[in-house]
């Protein structure tokens, strides 16, 4: 029999930030066709509220883990964590949109009801504990990036980039739903807490361990983890440089709080069906993610594989996860993240700063002597670079340490293996970049990049931000970060 769920003020907390998100974009939609306040002042102005709004209900999010809807909405330390980074990155990229050559065909009414709409998808994929809503909220988030990826700066380039990444978006998430559907037919349950009750006993199951492959398979479409990365560099490549940054960080903090819920929690009695799997893909990656990136001339391009090969060494940390104890390969996992978002940030900010309406494809010969012209941007991509390659004292060189150190607990020494052997291959062509702005001249006809050094701007702060972050992260802080996130590792750890 039907019965409506009870709505309380507690679910109303949790919600919050997802009810403001959809307020907002509905406001902007109807800014979009209104007549007295369609300017690109006003519709900013809804965006900036409502984003930041957004943060703070998501910051007064409660930690105590509850679930409402029968598991549509949960709150928690990791729902929490994972909707703040989201909308916290959504803020940046907005910070830096604000400045760049594509903002007035950014702060449109209809493109930010999109891109607030599909960060709430985003928000409710990460605080989630069922299984349509799960679905759902993926859609929403996916839709709105094929739309916005094509739309934002529409030229031939950029819709084959989001044409190909609707095709094959699609088609993993119809193997995604399959799989989805095969867990809830064996389990007789949408819940993933029900999942993990109802597993054990049929773990042998045919249906069981194809669901849980099929499900591996639409997760790893989505992280670019090879052979299901074909999407990436078109779509990094064509995508106007910001939607960029936001594409190659966001997606990865939504699909890898849902594996550690997976994973970690719902699959823990399946690690011997996606166990060898995730290995493969894991090396895989690494290994043609780092090595595709040595013959890339486009920058973002470069910076499309290296999010390949990174999304490989989070997979390793993941293999991790079949451990007895998890509390170290989460927290190693959301670590390793957190540096991989921030840097990342820093990177396409750089990238950002240096474009021009006549040059939006930089090419890694356009920061040729950049040193000599801008020598903070070249500092900072210095620092991302050395960050990326695992380099002392950035953060990128602590994240891989706990993510190697994890697997090393759990005896996966061959997987250590490549990850250093991929580290190694990757300082080539990061290390090259360096030389580029170091030790060599503007080259003609190369060179053509914005070269005025200006004043104070929102995108030099979060460049100061991102650099100051990638230092401390990898000298004084990692202590600090390992403890507060041992919260979200006791939420996901197997009971």
């Amino acid at each position: 029999m039907f019965s409506f769920p009870e709505i309380t003020s507690a679910f109303y907390y949790t919600a919050a930030p997802v009810l403001i998100l959809v307020a907002g974009s509905m406001i902007a939609l109807l800014q979009g066709v209104s007549t007295g306040y369609s300017s690109r002042r006003a519709i900013e102005t809804v965006a900036w509220i409502t984003t930041f709004a957004a943060i703070v209900a998501a910051a007064a999010m409660p930690t105590e883990h509850a679930d409402y809807l029968a598991g549509g909405l949960l709150s928690g330390t990791l729902a929490r964590v994972g909707q703040l980074a989201i909308l916290m990155i959504s803020a940046a990229v907005m910070m830096m949109m604000r400045e760049h050559h594509t903002a007035q065909s950014f702060f449109r009414g209809e493109v930010i009801s999109i891109f607030l709409m599909l960060i709430s998808g985003m928000l409710v994929l990460v605080s989630s504990d069922d299984l349509v809503t799960l679905f759902v909220g993926l859609e929403l988030a996916s839709i709105g990036l094929y739309v916005i990826l094509g739309y934002v700066q529409p030229n031939r380039r950029s819709q084959e980039g989001a044409i190909k990444y609707f095709i094959l978006g699609s088609v993993a998430a119809a193997i995604l739903l399959f799989g989805f559907a095969l867990l809830y037919a064996s389990c007789g349950t949408m819940r993933l807490s029900g999942i993990v009750a109802a597993l054990p006993p049929i773990a042998g199951h045919g249906w069981v361990h194809l669901g849980a492959l099929l499900t591996l398979v639409g997760l790893g479409f989505k992280l670019a983890l090879v052979p299901f990365h074909m999407w990436a560099p078109d779509a990094y490549e064509s995508a106007p440089t910001g939607i960029t940054a936001f594409m190659a960080t966001t997606v990865k903090v939504m699909i890898l709080t849902v594996a550690l819920r997976l994973f970690a929690g719902a699959f823990s009695s399946l690690s011997d069906v996606w166990y060898p799997a995730l290995i493969i893909l894991a090396v895989l990656s690494v290994i043609a993610g780092n090595i595709m990136a040595l013959v890339q001339s486009n920058l973002k391009r470069m910076l499309a594989y290296s999010s390949i090969a990174h999304s490989g060494y989070m997979a390793v940390a993941i293999c991790a996860l079949s451990a007895t104890d998890t509390s170290l390969p989460v927290r190693a996992i959301l670590f390793y993240l957190l540096t991989y978002v921030i840097v990342s940030l820093g990177a396409f900010a750089v990238v950002m700063s240096l474009e021009t309406p006549d040059n939006d494809q930089l090419t890694i010969d356009d920061l040729s002597g950049l040193a000599k012209k801008r020598p903070g941007l070249a500092f900072a991509m210095t620092v991302f670079m050395l960050s990326f390659g695992g380099m002392p004292p950035t953060a990128g060189f602590i994240g891989k340490f706990f993510v190697f150190n994890a697997a090393l607990n759990n005896h996966l020494y061959g997987l250590v293996f490549v990850g250093i052997i991929g580290s190694t291959i990757s300082l080539f062509y990061y290390l090259r970049l360096v030389v580029r702005m170091y030790m060599a001249q503007p080259v003609a006809p190369f060179g053509a990049v914005n070269t005025a050094n200006g004043r104070f701007s929102l995108t030099n702060l979060v460049l100061g931000f991102a650099v100051v972050s990638t230092l401390l992260l990898g000298t004084v802080l990692p202590a600090e970060i390992m403890d507060r996130l041992a919260g979200s590792a006791t939420e996901v750890a197997r009971k």
